[in-house]
């Protein structure tokens, strides 16, 4: 799978140095949520999700050059009462799958806003409607997955490019 937005880094853990895509955000109110990958990734490879023993997933290497795999953090800006999340068109036949998500949030107790950070599969012609916490400051936008490329929308963009009348579903994060 093709990737779109995925920043690798390496962490000391107790057990010793592991490569990982870090979600989320430590501290009070937060979430953060470690995705393993196995070391020898680089930006330019294919990769694809495997299971692993907690019920979490690893990125490994692969040769599938369908779909994507990638980070979409809802992070706006700070602001009272809003939430950032991401929504997929609900008559999508194969809509995008939450591998892992974390979640920020704003204020030293994380209970002024919020965001979620998420990891997705989703497979190749699929929009995605992203609004970042930020409330009316800040204005929702649309990813367009194709077959080798993401295109960026604002809204009025989306609007002329979709002639039909579509309803969107929000993606939950999965809670460990």
């Amino acid at each position: 799978m093709k990737q779109y937005n995925i920043t690798f880094e390496e962490r000391e853990l107790p057990f010793g140095p592991l490569h990982v895509i870090s979600l989320g955000e430590r501290g009070r109110g937060r979430h953060e949520t470690l995705v393993p990958i196995d070391g020898t990734i680089t930006p330019d490879d294919l990769i694809t999700p495997v299971p692993i023993k907690s019920g979490k997933v690893k990125l490994v290497k692969s040769n599938s050059n369908s779909d994507w795999i990638a980070r979409i953090s809802c992070e706006g800006t700070y602001t009272r009462n809003s939430t950032g999340y991401i929504s997929v068109i609900t008559n999508d036949v194969q809509p995008a799958t939450v591998l892992a998500s974390g979640h920020g949030a704003d204020g030293d107790a994380g209970r002024i806003g919020k965001w979620i950070d998420y990891l997705l599969m989703i497979p190749d012609n699929i929009v995605l409607k992203v609004k970042r916490h930020g409330g009316y400051k800040i204005p929702p936008f649309y990813l367009f997955f194709g077959n080798k490329t993401v295109m960026k929308m604002s809204e009025a963009e989306f609007d002329a490019f979709n002639d039909n009348e579509v309803t969107f579903e929000v993606l939950q994060p999965i809670h460990y």
